[in-house]
């Protein structure tokens, strides 16, 4: 479910998409987990990188979730209460190196990172939302990240991956000009030779660990489960 990510500095990763930074700058981390702040473009303001709370609170809500909204599933996201109000009205998009995915199969969860096979930066789709706390009048913006059945190359050791986006179906997934339908069109389940993964070390599973080694080979890269 990417459930950690790799995110470079952000004046960086804003100068490599094309993107002013709003905000103060935010240093490197090579595990990010959800519940912080993760670096994303907003279609309210597409020409800047902007970094809100990943775990998305809807507007209308009295209080923070209590379930999760890290995710939103693809199958029932036009559905579902929480997001359904977002599609055609705000739409983002996550911007990351790359990201960590376990494998569960042996009942060791053992890590795997995974990055684009161009090493270009991994553009996400996902929506956002600006929630209002009641006691405190703090407007506080949050994303969730829009998940879809695994391809081929990720079934391998897991059951869902992140819709993947090219930065043409970024700029269409992020235009408030186009019809929804148009928008949804950018959607759509990514090649098997978009990404290249790795087994890393179990260090990951904490997500206080931060050393600049967390995405090195520490056993087989998948392709070389064919």
């Amino acid at each position: 479910m990417c459930g950690r990510t790799l995110i470079g500095e952000s004046k960086a990763m804003a100068a490599k998409a094309g993107l002013i930074l709003g905000g103060e700058a935010k240093p490197k981390d090579t595990n990010r987990p959800p519940g912080t702040d993760m670096p994303v473009i907003l279609d309210a303001r597409p020409g800047k990188l902007h970094y809100i709370k990943w775990g998305l609170i809807p507007s209308y809500s009295s209080e923070i979730p209590k379930f999760n909204t890290t995710y939103c599933r693809i199958e029932t996201m036009q559905s579902l209460p929480t997001y359904k109000h977002l599609v055609g009205r705000r739409h983002c998009v996550f911007v990351v190196e790359g990201f960590y995915e376990w494998d569960r199969s042996s009942g060791q969860k053992q890590p795997y990172f995974f990055e684009r096979q161009d090493k270009a930066l991994m553009l996400i789709a996902g929506y956002w939302d600006s929630w209002k706390d009641p006691k405190t009048g703090i407007v506080i913006p949050s994303c969730t990240m829009i998940m879809q059945p695994a391809n081929e190359f990720m079934s391998r050791i897991h059951d869902r991956m992140p819709c993947m986006l090219t930065q043409g179906e970024s700029a269409i997934w992020l235009d408030r000009e186009l019809p929804v339908q148009e928008r949804l069109k950018a959607l759509h389940p990514a090649d098997n030779n978009l990404l290249k993964g790795w087994q890393v070390d179990k260090k990951i599973n904490n997500a206080r660990n931060k050393d600049d080694d967390n995405n090195k080979p520490s056993g087989p890269d998948l392709t070389l489960f064919n």
